[in-house]
């Protein structure tokens, strides 16, 4: 007895009666009235919402590591609606352990950043939230940190929980705009202040002033002080405000990258040559490692005013350097624009503060020390 079995094939094409190109596994195809494969609609990927880039849900709620690595090259479109933290919208590819970007609506996510080649050498970063570009510098064991101060004004549909007010003193004022004033002034007028920096190309490049709660996202609060504190020892990374993939420094990733800039050759991050860490400088307070400071600092006098010179030494940020700019604070109504430069940590210290780095335009060390949450600093970002 013979059977004529028909012939199979691994191939197959979806839309019409018509061999698949030779290349595919699947070949979707639109048949149209003379007969060719001209196809003039898309393929609609699953629409899901993303919670976690670690997990597979909402495809599984919970999965083991065997299910994970099943599921290797899925692909599914995110919509955003308005998770907390919220993931943007785009097309993301299972991984085996997370979720990769690899076209964002907004541009950025992991598809177009650059990250630098080496110490020394430059990156870009594009915020997918409002498509800002930054410059980001590669310091070695202390990772990949901006090179710029965060512009990022929070928004309702990133799910951030934190405002502007128009009064001084006030707790719900979470983040402000730099000015060109120095001493003490009335900071009583936001709206005419942020008209004023986004109008300004140099009052941008300052970045957005942010209060502890505006900088961490509301952070609850920890436990103990948590000076000079390694992740392993319990301590968390906060995103924050920072884009998605970048976290608001600790006080030892501060420390840590004071002795990558310090060890540095001349011309890798600064003019100035390798210099000598103080001893205990990890938990000591107040202005030490100079020349740490100048070498930190933009050479770029920034206020127009009333003129200091910065006596900073540091590369600009398009060629590597840490470019420390002297945007000032809002502490109260003292501004010192032009006169210092103040950068939170997430890094929780006694009952109502948080451990920062501040650089004064004539001394040339680096300040470790702490401040009320209610000052409004700067921001630089360190990617996770």
């Amino acid at each position: 007895l013979f059977v004529n079995a028909p012939s199979v094939r691994a191939q197959v094409t979806i839309g019409m009666r018509a061999e698949p190109n030779e290349g595919a596994l699947l070949d979707l195809k639109q048949s149209q009235t003379n007969g060719s494969a001209n196809a003039s609609k898309g393929l609609l990927l699953p629409r899901v919402q993303l919670t976690d880039l670690n997990e597979l849900a909402p495809m599984l709620n919970s999965s083991t590591d065997t299910e994970k690595a099943a599921y290797v090259g899925l692909t599914v479109y995110n919509v955003e609606r308005g998770s907390c933290p919220s993931i943007p919208s785009g097309i993301y590819v299972w991984g085996g352990s997370e979720w990769t970007p690899i076209l964002n609506d907004g541009g950025g996510g992991g598809g177009s950043d650059v990250d630098p080649a080496g110490p020394g050498e430059v990156g870009v970063l594009k915020d997918p939230r409002d498509n800002e570009l930054y410059y980001t510098g590669d310091f070695g064991t202390a990772g990949i940190w901006m090179l710029e101060n965060l512009r990022y004004i929070p928004k309702a549909k990133d799910c951030y929980t934190h405002s502007a007010a128009s009064s001084t003193g006030t707790t719900d004022k979470y983040y402000a705009f730099p000015r060109e004033v120095s001493g003490t002034t009335a900071y009583n007028d936001l709206d005419n202040i942020k008209s004023t920096w986004q109008g300004s190309t140099k009052l941008r490049k300052m970045g957005v002033l942010y209060n502890w709660a505006g900088a961490t996202n509301g952070r609850s609060l920890p436990s103990n002080d948590e000076a000079d504190k390694a992740y392993v020892d319990g301590y968390e990374k906060i995103q924050g405000v920072c884009p998605t993939g970048w976290y608001l420094p600790s006080d030892r990733d501060w420390n840590d990258l004071e002795q990558v800039i310090a060890d540095a050759a001349a011309n890798v991050y600064s003019t100035e040559a390798a210099s000598s860490m103080t001893s205990g400088f990890r938990a000591a307070t107040g202005f030490r490692n100079a020349p740490l400071g100048k070498k930190m600092k933009s050479t770029t006098d920034v206020n127009t005013t009333d003129i200091y010179s910065t006596n900073g030494t540091s590369k600009s940020a398009a060629t590597g350097g840490f470019d420390a700019l002297l945007a000032g604070n809002v502490s109260g109504s003292s501004y010192a624009f032009g006169e210092l430069a103040y950068f939170w940590s997430s890094s929780f210290y006694g009952d109502s503060n948080a451990w920062h780095r501040s650089f004064y335009h004539s001394n040339a060390g680096v300040a470790r020390y702490y401040c009320t949450w209610s000052a409004l600093l700067s921001v630089r970002c360190k990617k996770d």
